[in-house]
């Protein structure tokens, strides 16, 4: 009889002990538990205020880039706040690329684009041919140009709906145009030389030699005492110290490009473009964010990233 009590009562005391190691385990879910969603909420809390504060810089510099005393280059424009927390803000203008919409009405800015693309590492024809289909692509008609692609060109592939007759308004399209996509594996950086908001001159202050070089149909080498001469005494890039030139002929005297060439796209050059683009770029701790001002006679386009 004691043996059976003893038994009996051993078997209580293991299965309490199971209970009691079952409760310290369920506890101990419960506490990782509360300690994952604290810590996932801290994480929520520190994120939320880096994007706080990055977007309250970003406002900042976009203000600070308005203010009429600020030229490109300014130090002010480049500021580290704290060691986690700086702002950069470029200004430039749309006349640093080629405008593309501007190929469907001008064979200027189609040949422009031909040479361009053929400096990429398309040949003559490739680029002769691409320069065209983006201009069919744009213009309203349906007649092709001499190596261009209209409708009868895209619906045998499926797209009747192809080209949309009507300026770019997404430069990734550009990627539905015929050919593009040989350029586009030879420059992936395209995005970079292209805007859709140019009105087609090129700004001497602020277009790269890339495109100079494009422009005057000529190598970079002879565009390069221009080039050193507008960067300044630093030779970097929107310093203060870049100079502004106060007319066409003083510009013509730098460029060691043959006359014929400099006159031939003379009409597209311009020194003070009327299209202004703003790019800031804010840092608070590991985020970092940026926006896209672009401004002009009838335009103002805010884009975030």
């Amino acid at each position: 009889m004691k043996r059976t009590l003893h038994r009996s009562s051993t078997i209580q005391r293991g299965s309490s002990l199971l209970l009691v190691l079952w409760a310290i385990m369920l506890m101990s879910f419960s506490v990782m538990g509360l300690v994952s969603h604290l810590s996932n909420s801290l994480d929520d809390s520190i994120r939320e205020e880096k994007e706080f504060r990055a977007r309250l810089l970003l406002q900042s510099a976009v203000v600070l880039s308005k203010h009429p005393a600020i030229e490109p280059g300014d130090p002010l424009l480049r500021q580290e706040v704290s060691p986690v927390a700086a702002y950069e803000v470029s200004i430039s203008t749309e006349g640093a690329h080629l405008a593309i919409n501007q190929l469907g009405t001008n064979p200027a800015q189609r040949l422009f684009a031909k040479r361009l693309f053929e400096k990429w590492g398309l040949d003559s024809r490739q680029s002769q041919s691409l320069s065209d289909a983006i201009a069919d692509w744009i213009d309203p008609n349906d007649r092709p140009l001499a190596q261009g692609a209209e409708r009868e060109y895209y619906a045998p592939l499926g797209r009747p709906d192809f080209p949309f007759n009507k300026p770019f308004e997404n430069i990734d399209d550009l990627m539905q145009v015929r050919g593009f996509s040989d350029l586009d594996r030879l420059r992936p950086d395209w995005r970079n030389y292209f805007t859709l908001y140019g009105d087609g001159t090129i700004d001497v202050h602020t277009a790269p030699a890339e495109i100079l070089a494009a422009l005057f149909d000529v190598n970079q080498s002879e565009i390069g005492r221009f080039i050193s001469t507008r960067l300044g005494p630093d030779q970097q890039r929107e310093t203060i110290d870049d100079p502004r030139f106060a007319s066409l002929p003083e510009v013509r005297k730098l460029l060691d490009v043959p006359q014929a060439n400099y006159l031939a796209v003379s009409s597209l050059l311009t020194l003070n473009h009327p299209i202004k683009r703003t790019e800031c770029r804010a840092r608070a701790g590991n985020l970092e964010r940026s926006l896209t001002l672009i401004t002009g006679p009838g335009i103002t386009l805010l884009r975030e990233d």
